[in-house]
């Protein structure tokens, strides 16, 4: 794993299709010089992070933001495990999620998806800014419509969100296999107001 840090802004978040939404809605956003890191999976801040702490060139990092599902759990639980991950490096962490500390010369930023309250994901989010086309509809009635017919020892490991992000990209073209890629080829709507909490954290955090 590449340490590198070649800017002043750091996002880290949970993997490859994390950081191919970013890399897009930072771009929609107009916000520049922000390096997106993959820390290669949820429970894996914990020694990613320590290594770009150590790096050499974060003594010159102002602004330090981390991005994390909430999965099945309420959303704290998520932004408690990432404050943790700050204290073990003696550094000050937010009071909530989606909150920017500016008290240290280094500012810090949780967001917990999709909302900084309760369970879900970042497929949550995505899904909300197309909630009210034919297209959703179609691709949840689908989804719906084969609930019962999955296999039984699938059952438990059956993802509905991911399973309708994938319905829908699978009917748009050109096609692409993530959500990442979704992002990157204009898929979601980046203009939704479900967003508008996102976009405020970053703007805080970044501009």
């Amino acid at each position: 794993m590449s340490t590198k840090i070649i800017s002043t802004k750091l996002l880290l978040v949970e993997g490859k299709d994390e950081c191919n939404f970013f890399e897009a809605f930072l771009r929609h956003c107009q916000m520049d010089g922000v390096q997106i890191i993959d820390a290669g999976g949820k429970d894996k801040f914990p020694y990613v992070f320590p290594a770009y702490f150590g790096a050499e060139n974060f003594r010159n990092v102002t602004r330090l933001g981390f991005v994390r599902d909430a999965e099945a759990n309420m959303a704290k639980s998520a932004f408690d495990s990432i404050c943790g991950v700050l204290r073990a490096q003696r550094m000050h962490h937010p009071t909530a999620p989606a909150v920017v500390d500016k008290s240290t010369p280094v500012f810090t930023g949780v967001f917990i998806m999709p909302d900084n309250h309760g369970e879900g994901m970042l497929e949550h989010l995505c899904l909300q800014t197309i909630s009210g086309t034919a297209l959703y509809s179609s691709a949840t009635a689908f989804i719906e419509s084969i609930s019962d017919k999955i296999f039984t020892d699938e059952q438990d490991k059956f993802n509905v969100p991911k399973a309708t992000v994938q319905t829908y990209l699978a009917v748009r073209a050109p096609i692409v296999n993530s959500l990442g890629l979704g992002a990157k080829s204009g898929f979601w709507d980046f203009n939704n107001s479900c967003l508008d909490e996102l976009k405020t954290f970053l703007s805080d955090l970044f501009s």
